[in-house]
């Protein structure tokens, strides 16, 4: 039987790849020319050659975006034990990051949106919407770093008396 702190990993874990997954599949679009949630595809275009071109800007987001599900996944699946714990540990709660950043985004964001600024690029839902995958991930890689600080192999208990 597994533990609720399992459970809750495993839980935490899934809903951080989800969210990455959704992240990775907006940026993958982009990069295959679609235009959702462009509102102004000169402004676009111009933001991507400054960071080098879609390769750069985009798929080597996507790629970091499928490394986050790795590293959530190899907390709580048992390929992971091959990779030291420490190392994993260290990567999720740097990933954590990403939630206090995604919060202050998107609360800045619906400001300017309810304040009526303008958005130069990308429509104000797509910025919500990066945003709160953000937000999301980071505190996915936070929870589920947190509910797996004791993650030893599980023993059995011993049986007093038992003939070995």
């Amino acid at each position: 039987m597994t533990s609720t702190a399992d459970r809750q990993a495993v839980t935490a874990a899934y809903v951080g790849c989800a969210s990455a997954a959704a992240y990775a599949a907006l940026k993958g679009a982009w990069a295959l020319g679609s235009t959702l949630g462009v509102s102004d595809g000169e402004v676009f275009d111009a933001f991507l050659k400054q960071l080098g071109g879609p390769l750069v800007a985009l798929w080597a987001t996507v790629l970091l975006a499928l490394l986050a599900c790795a590293i959530l996944l190899s907390l709580v699946q048992p390929w992971g034990r091959r990779i030291p714990r420490p190392l994993r540990a260290s990567l999720a709660w740097l990933g954590a990051i990403m939630a206090p950043i995604g919060l202050i985004r998107l609360g800045v964001t619906i400001a300017e949106t309810i304040a009526g600024n303008p958005f130069p690029m990308l429509t104000p839902a797509t910025y919500i919407s990066v945003y709160m995958c953000f937000t999301v991930l980071g505190l996915t890689f936070a929870v589920t770093a947190w509910r797996t600080r004791s993650a030893q192999p599980t023993r059995r208990p011993a049986t007093h008396g038992a003939a070995s």
